[in-house]
């Protein structure tokens, strides 16, 4: 399986569960603001991707495109487990893995 990043990139995937899947609450900018904090200054990632079993508020893609964090809510998620499409098509901000990996 290739990875998501260059090699020397450090990735937290971040999963926020929610008991309802996409019928429940969506997950709201506090939490990305909390994954984000813990993401780059407690781990020092490269790239942050916050995957839900639901959906995301209409105020995370903003923030998520101003703090360079990648969002994954149930249709992609669903998309990218089916073998469909590599994630990096799915969230084309993430380069692609190179060559030989």
């Amino acid at each position: 399986m290739p990875s998501i990043a260059a090699a020397s990139s450090l990735v937290l995937a971040r999963p926020v569960h929610r008991e309802d899947g996409d019928r429940g609450s969506a997950v709201g900018t506090p939490d990305l603001q909390r994954v984000n904090g813990c993401a780059r200054q407690l781990y020092g990632a490269d790239v942050v991707l916050v995957i839900t079993n639901g959906r995301f508020s209409t105020r995370c893609a903003p923030l998520a495109a101003q703090l360079h964090m990648h969002l994954a809510d149930r249709r992609t998620v669903a998309t990218w487990a089916s073998g469909g499409r590599p994630l990096w098509e799915l969230l084309p901000k993430i380069p692609a893995p190179r060559k030989g990996r």
